[in-house]
C-alpha cells in the first residue's frame, strides 16, 4: 500500500477519468502515456449511470452512459497497469461501484468534488480504511470547515485534501493561488494538494511551491471531441512529461527548511569570502591596528568577521606585507 502520509516525494496522479470512452485499447494508451510521463499513478472513474444522473437530464445521461464500463473492464486495466508498474487508482461516483474498490484492491480511494456534502457516501468509504484523496472544487469556506469536522468526528486522519476549481478549463482569475495559503492553514493537520483544470501548468507549479504534496492533472490521447470536456484541460504525453520533470526540479529547489548553508556553498566560501592580510610589514611585539590590515580573497585564513578579536593583539614575530595572517601569529596575552 502507498503511504502518502509519510511519503516525502510529491505524488503525481495522471487523471484519465473516462477518457477511455469505453475502449480498452484507448485505456491502455492512457496507461502508457501516464507511465512514460513519469507519473506515480493513473486514475480512472467508475459509476453506474442510472445511479448517478437523472434520466430526464438527457444530455448528460447520454454522455456518461456511452462511457460507462463494467468491473471486468477495470480488472483488465489494472492488470495492464501492474505490467507497466504504475499504480492504478479509481474514483467511485456511485455507491453501486464501491464494492469494486475492494475487488480491485486499490491502495487509495479518490473522492471527486461532486460529493460535496455527501457525508453518507463518505461514511461508506471510510469503512475501507484506505487513504482518501478528496477534491474540494465548488466548496466554500464553510463547506471545507464542515468537511474537516466530518473527518475529525470520525477520527479518520488518512486523508489528503486537494484544492480544486471545477470549471473546464479554469480561467487564471479563478485559480486564486493566494487562497491556497488559507486552504493549507485550514487543513494544517493534514497533507494538502492540488487538482488542476487549467490548460497550462503554472497553477500546478505554484501550488507545489506553496506545499502541495499531491498533484492531479488530466491526461488524454484524444482531443477536440464532441460531447466531452475533460480533453480541454488535459495534457498529452509531451506536456505531461514536461510537467512531471518540472515538479521534480521544484522538489529539489524546495530543499530542506532547516538547511541554511549547503555543502556546495561551503566550498564557495573559500574563493568568494575574504581573509585578513597585512597591508605593510609589521615588527615583532607591535600591537596590530585596523589600519594594518586589508581584506583579500581567498577566505581560507582568519575570516574578516573576527577582525575585532585580532585588533590590539601583540605580534610574535615580524610579518611581511601582504601576508595572510593566522591566530598563531599572535601572543596569547
Amino acid at each position: 500500500m502507498i503511504n502518502l502520509i509519510n511519503n516525502k516525494k510529491i505524488f503525481i496522479i495522471a487523471e484519465a477519468g473516462i477518457g477511455h470512452f469505453g475502449s480498452f485499447k484507448i485505456a491502455k494508451k492512457l496507461v502508457l502515456l501516464a507511465k512514460k510521463s513519469g507519473a506515480d499513478a493513473i486514475k480512472f472513474q467508475a459509476y453506474k449511470t442510472e445511479d448517478l444522473i437523472d434520466k430526464n437530464y438527457k444530455k448528460w445521461f447520454k454522455r456518461y452512459k456511452t462511457k460507462e464500463v463494467d468491473l471486468n473492464f477495470y480488472k483488465k486495466v489494472k492488470n495492464f497497469c501492474q505490467k507497466q508498474r504504475i499504480t492504478f487508482l479509481l474514483t467511485p461516483h456511485t455507491e453501486s461501484v464501491l464494492k469494486w474498490i475492494k475487488i480491485l484492491n486499490t491502495p487509495i480511494i479518490k473522492v471527486g468534488s461532486g460529493e460535496i456534502g455527501n457525508y453518507e457516501f463518505l461514511k461508506k468509504i471510510l469503512k475501507f480504511n484506505k487513504t482518501i484523496i478528496i477534491s474540494t472544487g465548488m466548496h466554500d469556506k464553510q463547506d471545507l470547515i464542515n468537511l474537516k469536522k466530518f473527518f475529525k468526528k470520525n477520527k479518520f486522519n488518512k486523508v489528503i485534501f486537494l484544492k480544486c476549481n471545477t470549471t473546464y478549463p479554469s480561467r487564471d482569475t479563478d485559480i486564486n493561488l493566494k487562497n491556497y495559503l488559507e486552504f493549507k492553514e485550514l487543513f494544517s493537520d493534514y497533507h494538502v494538494g492540488y487538482s488542476d483544470h487549467t490548460n497550462h501548468d503554472l497553477a500546478i507549479i505554484g501550488s507545489v511551491f506553496y506545499g502541495a504534496k499531491v498533484i492531479e492533472k488530466h491526461i488524454s490521447v484524444l482531443f477536440k471531441i464532441k460531447n466531452a470536456q475533460d480533453w480541454k484541460v488535459s495534457f498529452d504525453l509531451i506536456k505531461m512529461k514536461n510537467l512531471v520533470s518540472k515538479i521534480r526540479k521544484v522538489e529539489k529547489l524546495l530543499g530542506n527548511r532547516n538547511i541554511f548553508l549547503t555543502k556546495n556553498e561551503r566550498r564557495s566560501k573559500i574563493w568568494a569570502s575574504k581573509s585578513l592580510y597585512t597591508n605593510k610589514t609589521l615588527d615583532k611585539n607591535k600591537r596590530i591596528k585596523k589600519s594594518d590590515l586589508i581584506f583579500l580573497r581567498p577566505g581560507n585564513g582568519i575570516p574578516v568577521k573576527f577582525l575585532s578579536k585580532i585588533v590590539n593583539k601583540k605580534i610574535k614575530c615580524k610579518l611581511k606585507k601582504n601576508k595572510k595572517i593566522n591566530f598563531n601569529d599572535f601572543k596569547k596575552k
